[in-house]
């Protein structure tokens, strides 16, 4: 007799059922036949979301997933195009390299006939080697001649390009370094090279100009394998968006402005890498999709396409394939759901007529099967079960659990004995509520045989309850110290407990004829109404205040409860009088109104700043220390909510410290306040401890300790700051490398070490003098930190010493480009008041990491690696990784 949900192995769901699905149709109200109607639906329901779910799979696979396999493809394209932009890189370095090493071979020897030079011969020979004979050099005239290595330059020239691109823009003084030319040709026969040209640094006769050339085709072959697919593309495009290169080969592509066909890509090719899909117009007519990687020394462009079907495959006849099973499975779906309903719906009429024929017994009706499983009950039934649908054992669940098992076994043995009960059971409903049932059943015979038990259930909870609450009234009146009388509408006294025959001194079986109200009442009246409370007499209860006299004659003060109790005429029929004796209460609040106020006084006297607050965080009393600090008036304060006193900022600061005093934690914390001045207090919160022991809130209290920090911090920078130069000093530099040493350590990370020793500064002070020296070493703290970052540690040791500390380094090479940085900012020269002086650097670094690594091995190695830069010269650096 409970809820359908106690856990059963063996139950099964009545309820699936028409006749338990239904057995309530006729005569219920409308809102529990809602319910039944939604339950109804739940298979229909179940079907409708497997369906949802499935057509949700075939929109995903139609429509999500190609976009997937697309941005999947736009990765692998992504990682392709760099890894072939890489191949491109090292070829035009090479071709740059193979440039800048003949211009050097030519500035340092001043060789008159250098085409003839044995020297220079094998050094073109090793760079074309070196370069996989993609790259030669070539040597020319401002008229477009051009010879190779071994060549006589009375004879003819290799190639003549007076037309070149490069040729004329050279010629000019204005350009300088290397220029990207278009593709050409150096014998009409011949293949198709990309030039790179710049101007020698020292011409020798003629010769002013360095030509490399690249071939075409076996760039072409060692970009091929990117280009993927037959539809795959590998194109090089100039900055400007001339094409250079394209395989396969494109007629009309080489020497042509691709940007001017690409028009609506143009904005994007001009970021530094990304991917597009291209409509193929401007080339071979084929879409594609395509990414490009820019080269940031060259600025030319690489662009590797691949054709849009590859991406996507055989995915459209898939996508077919399950659109047309998803729609064969939906209709079979929807016509099982239309078997169904009509099912249901002849289950529902043939139920119906059954359950009608018990809804309008005013007692609880159920009927049980062989087994001894519900399966028929009224609707009043589940009223008094407080049960919204029926389930086989569903009353078991107001049984105790440990009753429960017990109580179906025995159920069913009583059931299949065919016996009748006649019994009253204690039981506990759904919303909490004990009632007590009486229930009564006969077995259920067909042709001699036991096919079920039927029975009725009656509450007789509020008749056993007013039973029992008579008892239980008299005990407590029998128990209580209060003095607990009634009285007569003449105020004759007709009952008194045995604290009040105590205080007038009978037995506990003595008469009370001849007792009135008098000695409970506070002064003699001339009737008994008179006596009574108008309150009380208005609104039937008064509850205040009184005094009674003890049999010494003393006064005694009481808390009197008078009650008065009218008939259904509105008549007087009793009065009733609780007195409690709350002397002791009084003198107890005396003393407690006393101690509140010594300590309310000394709080306002105190220096630190107090505040109380009750457990939602209002304002229950401030100091006057809490007022002038804050500049608040505590009325404007109390009762309001921290929350609102507080900003957002303050109030989310102090509330994990205001919920650990609620959980008994005493908790300190410093808050900085900038506006309207700088500001540092010294807080502390502590629970509020009640007489009970309970805690009713916190107790915050505040110091202004902004005085003591600023003098800490005052004497702290100035032990740890270098007064000259403002860098930290080798003890503040100390302590901040040890803090990022266990940074490092925890998070196993690199650090560098740089040690930096000043070339030629002896000679400034000894030149111009010890100011100007001294303003030299400012203006070289004021560069260092300016080429360093924010979070480096920069110091100066002593003299023109200085040390850098590197967190959170990737790699050894960023601690030696750091070095060079360094070499080559302090090799600028400095203004110092009307002098240009120029120093330099000389550098030693370590790299550590940090769970390997001490300070102290650190500076020792990064001074041995100063000590060898400074003897390689000046203007060194020297390094590598500790050990």
């Amino acid at each position: 007799m409970g809820q359908a949900s106690f856990d059963d192995p063996h139950r099964h769901d009545d309820n699936a059922t028409p006749r338990g699905r239904l057995h309530r149709l006729v005569a219920l109200p409308a809102r529990r036949r809602q319910l039944e109607r939604l339950m109804r639906a739940g298979p229909y329901v179940a079907l409708g979301l497997a369906l949802l779910m499935m057509w949700s799979v075939v929109v995903w696979f139609s429509v999500v997933y190609p976009q997937q396999l697309t941005a999947d493809y736009k990765r692998e394209l992504s990682a392709s195009t760099r890894a072939a932009a890489t191949q491109l890189d090292a070829v035009l370095g090479d071709a740059e390299s193979s440039l800048r090493t003949v211009d050097l071979w030519l500035l340092t020897r001043g060789q008159r006939e250098p085409l003839n030079d044995a020297s220079l011969v094998q050094l073109a020979e090793t760079l074309r080697d070196t370069s996989r004979e993609l790259v030669d050099v070539l040597l020319g005239t401002r008229d477009g001649r051009f010879y190779r290595l071994p060549s006589r330059q009375a004879g003819p020239p290799f190639a003549t390009l007076p037309e070149a691109d490069f040729v004329g823009l050279l010629s000019s003084p204005d350009n300088e370094g290397l220029m990207l030319g278009r593709p050409l040709r150096l014998r009409a026969d011949g293949p198709t090279y990309l030039p790179l040209a710049m101007r020698m640094s020292a011409p020798s006769g003629e010769l002013s100009l360095l030509l490399a050339v690249i071939d075409t085709r076996k760039l072409a072959r060692l970009l091929q394998p990117y280009a993927r697919g037959t539809e795959g593309s590998v194109a090089v495009l100039r900055g400007d968006g001339l094409g250079l290169l394209r395989h396969p080969e494109l007629p009309g592509f080489v020497g042509r402005n691709l940007f001017e066909g690409l028009k609506a890509d143009h904005a994007m090719l001009r970021q530094s890498s990304g991917d597009f899909r291209s409509s193929g117009a401007s080339t071979d007519g084929l879409a594609r999709l395509a990414s490009f990687e820019t080269l940031q020394d060259s600025q030319v462009k690489l662009v590797v396409a691949q054709g849009i079907g590859a991406t996507l495959g055989d995915h459209a006849q898939q996508s077919q394939l399950v659109l047309m099973l998803s729609s064969g499975i939906t209709a079979v779906a929807l016509l099982i759901t239309w078997v169904m309903s009509r099912l249901q719906r002849l289950a529902r009429e043939r139920d119906a007529a059954l359950a009608a024929t018990s809804e309008a017994s005013p007692l609880g009706i159920f009927r049980c099967d062989a087994q001894g499983q519900l399966s028929y009950a009224n609707d009043t039934y589940l009223r008094m079960h407080g049960l919204q649908q029926l389930g086989p054992w569903s009353w078991l669940a107001l049984l105790p659990p440990e009753q429960r098992a017990p109580a179906r076994e025995q159920w069913r043995e009583q059931v299949r004995r065919g016996q009748s009960l006649n019994i009253t059971r204690r039981v506990t409903l759904q919303d909490g509520q004990r009632r007590i049932f009486a229930v009564r059943t006969a077995p259920q015979r067909l042709q001699g045989r036991i096919v079920g038990s039927v029975g009725t259930v009656e509450d007789v909870t509020e008749r056993l309850a007013q039973q029992e609450a008579q008892r239980t009234l008299h005990a407590i009146f029998d128990q209580t110290p209060d003095y607990i009388c009634q009285f007569d509408p003449e105020g004759r006294l007709i009952y008194l407990n045995p604290a009040g025959r105590q205080r007038l001194g009978l037995a506990a079986d003595a008469s009370l004829e001849g007792w009135t109200y008098r000695p409970f009442l506070p002064a003699p009246s001339e009737g008994f109404l008179d006596a009574l409370p108008q309150q009380a007499l208005d609104e039937g209860h008064w509850v205040g205040r009184t005094e009674l006299q003890d049999p010494q004659g003393r006064p005694v003060p009481v808390s009197n409860t008078v009650l008065v109790h009218r008939g259904r005429q509105g008549e007087i029929e009793t009065v009733s009088l609780l007195l409690r004796d709350v002397s002791q209460q009084e003198q107890a609040q005396h003393e407690r109104e006393r101690s509140e106020a010594m300590l309310k006084a000394v709080a306002e006297q105190a220096p630190i700043m107090i505040a109380v607050l009750d457990e939602q965080q209002r304002g229950l009393f401030f100091n006057h220390a809490y007022e002038q600090f804050f500049n608040v008036r505590r009325e404007d304060w109390i009762g309001r909510l921290a929350q609102d006193m507080l900003d957002a900022q303050d109030y989310a600061q102090n509330r994990p410290l205001f919920e650990a005093a609620l959980a008994g934690k005493s908790v300190s914390q410093e808050f900085s306040y900038e506006a309207p001045s700088f500001t540092v207090l010294e807080t502390r919160y502590a629970p509020l401890r009640l007489e009970d022991g309970r805690i009713g809130g916190a107790v915050w209290t505040g110091r202004d300790v902004t005085r003591e920090k600023q003098e800490q911090a005052r004497l702290l920078d100035a032990s740890q700051t270098d007064p000259l130069t403002q860098l930290l000093n080798r003890a503040g530099f100390d302590q901040r490398a040890d803090e990022q040493m266990a940074l490092a350590r925890q998070h196993n990370q690199l650090l560098a070490l740089l040690y930096l020793d000043l070339d030629r500064f002896k000679p400034v002070n000894d030149q111009y003098g010890h100011p100007v020296g001294d303003a030299l070493l400012r203006a070289v703290a004021g560069r260092l930190r300016h080429t360093l970052r924010p979070q480096d540690l920069v110091a100066r040791l002593g003299g023109d010493e200085f040390a850098v500390l590197l967190p959170q380094v990737q790699a050894a090479e960023a601690a030696e480009a750091v070095a060079a940085k360094l070499v080559r900012a302090l090799a600028q020269p400095f203004m110092i008041d009307t002098h240009e002086i120029t120093v330099g650097v000389s550098v030693g670094y370590c790299v550590a990491r940090g769970g390997s690594g001490d300070l102290e091995t650190m500076v020792a190695q990064a001074d041995e690696r100063l000590y060898e830069a400074k003897r390689a010269g000046r203007g060194v650096y020297r390094g590598g990784f500790c050990g």
